[in-house]
Formats: structure tokens, C-alpha cells, sequence
């Protein structure tokens, strides 16, 4: 369904803000060099499986540490208010992101799962924001319709070295920067 309100072709982050804070329940959006992407309402049971997994999981590892997971409701602000994107599921330990109420600047995990309306944003654009964000560690994509999951990871120079997939239940996703590992098995729980 089209939304009247998105029918400009450059919006201003107030614009986008404001938006936001008008919506209705279950209505998202992302912010994109002045535009403004209204993400999906509705998911897959797969897909929403798989966040619920990677989000157990992240947290079992990370509340620990005392960071917090959250899931595809919370805002990530990209550079100087330059993209406002949704992943699915992110991990943040900044203080600055424990303190913000709606927003989280500095995650170390990011998690996006595809769907057919956002797979080409997830495998392309949002990986290129992604890659610029100085606190992120690790970037996961995962497929809901087989066991696919290619993996992103900032080596120990900074760098972004050629990504890596795990297609077998067997596998076990290692990042060795946060001591990180995501037995495919479980990320894919009730899903395969």
C-alpha cells in the first residue's frame, strides 16, 4: 500500500523524525540520503524465528558483558544523522547507546535477516553504511528459506577482510574479536 506521505523526493531528518513519532502501531521506517523507506509490516514466521534466535543468543554471550541486544524496533543512526536504518538485531556496550532512549550510534554486532523486499539493501547498501560505523565488529546476514549465513568481520588491523559463509547446520560462526560463537544449529532453531 502507498503512503501519501511519502510521495516527496528529499525529506529532512526532521521531517523523517517527526514521521516516526506520528505513526501508527507497527508502522517503521528508515532514513536514507533524504529519503525515507518504509520497512515491511509483516515477516515471515522463518524470519522472525531467526531474529528470536539470534537475539537469544547474542544476549546469553553479551549481557554479561553488560551490553544490551535489541531487535529490529530500535533506530540505528548512521554518521551525523546521515541514515536511520532497523536491523533486525544489533548489540551495543557504548554507554552513550545505554543512555540514549530511542537510538543506538556505536553497535558492535549487527543482524539482518533477508526477506524479499530488503534482500539487495541487506547484501548491498546497507553493508557499504555498515562498514563505516567505527564500533562494528561483526556483520551477519541470514537467509529464513535455507541454512545460509554470510558473515562480515573487522580484523584485528580494522579491516574488512573478504566475507565468509556457513551453510551447514554443523557450522559454527567464530568471531574472535568479541570471543563470539553462533553454532548454526541454534541460529537455526525451529527453523530447519
Amino acid at each position: 500500500m502507498e503512503d501519501a506521505r511519502l510521495k516527496k523526493h528529499f525529506y529532512s531528518v526532521a521531517e523523517y523524525e517527526a514521521l516516526v513519532r506520528d505513526a501508527k502501531e507497527g508502522e517503521r521506517y528508515e532514513y536514507v540520503n533524504g529519503q525515507i523507506i518504509r520497512c515491511e509490516d509483516y515477516t515471515s514466521k522463518s524470519h522472525n524465528q531467526l531474529i528470536m534466535n539470534c537475539y537469544r543468543i547474542l544476549a546469553d554471550h553479551f549481557y554479561p558483558k553488560g551490553c544490551r541486544v535489541y531487535t529490529e524496533n530500535v533506530q540505528l543512526v548512521i554518521g551525523e544523522d546521515e541514515e536511520y536504518r532497523r536491523p533486525d538485531v544489533m548489540v551495543t556496550c557504548s554507554k552513550r547507546d545505554q543512555e540514549a532512549p530511542y537510538q543506538v550510534k556505536d553497535p558492535v554486532v549487527l543482524v539482518e535477516v533477508l526477506s524479499p523486499g530488503t534482500a539487495m539493501q541487506d547484501l548491498g547498501s546497507k553493508l557499504d553504511a555498515y562498514r563505516k560505523i567505527d564500533s562494528l565488529q561483526a556483520y551477519l546476514i541470514a537467509n529464513p528459506a535455507q541454512v545460509w549465513v554470510r558473515v562480515y568481520h573487522r580484523d584485528a588491523a580494522g579491516q574488512w577482510p573478504a566475507d565468509q559463509v556457513y551453510a551447514r547446520l554443523e557450522d559454527s560462526i567464530q568471531v574472535d574479536s568479541l570471543g563470539l560463537a553462533l553454532p548454526l544449529r541454534d541460529v537455526y532453531r525451529f527453523v530447519f
